[in-house]
């Protein structure tokens, strides 16, 4: 846990200093960065983002009491990796997400566009889907149900 706090503070004074913190430059596979995560960052200290629920290393969550989530049940008894900041915002700047590309078409011939389309041809949307830093485990029914949503603050509610 020492580690990812001291990365987090680090982070913190570089940009509080103004400098801006560097982006991901080496790691453009999604499921390398998911696997980096569970190996060398939460490896001591699993527990979800938004519901602080633990998981073991294959990923099994200990759903909290009361905690339902009927319609996705088959994912909430795992951990997925939310992007704090949902890949749709980030990747809608890219054109293979919103029109496709001509390298963008099935088996069958039919074009595709969107999250797959993107990751297939634009090296710098796979970077920044597997940002080590916009990722966090979380229950899969939770990310599930946040969906594309951006977070923000509810009126009457303390920050």
């Amino acid at each position: 846990m020492g580690q990812h706090i001291l990365a987090v503070v680090l982070a913190v004074l570089v940009m509080a200093n103004g400098a801006q913190a560097g982006g991901n430059e080496w790691n453009d596979s999604f499921p390398k960065a998911k696997k980096t995560l569970e190996r060398q960052v939460y490896h001591d200290h699993r527990v979800t983002l938004y519901c602080g629920a633990a998981f073991d290393e294959k990923k099994n969550v200990a759903l909290p009491e009361g905690f339902r989530a009927p319609k996705h049940e088959k994912r909430a008894g795992k951990v997925e990796w939310e992007h704090v900041v949902p890949a749709e915002n980030f990747g809608q700047a890219f054109p293979e997400w919103r029109e496709g590309d001509a390298q963008c078409v099935d088996t069958k011939g039919k074009a595709f566009k969107g999250r797959k389309c993107a990751e297939k041809v634009n090296r710098e949307y796979r970077l920044m889907q597997a940002d080590l830093y916009n990722l966090y485990p979380a229950i899969g029914a939770v990310n599930a149900l946040r969906q594309n949503y951006n977070f923000q603050m509810l009126p009457g509610e303390e920050p």
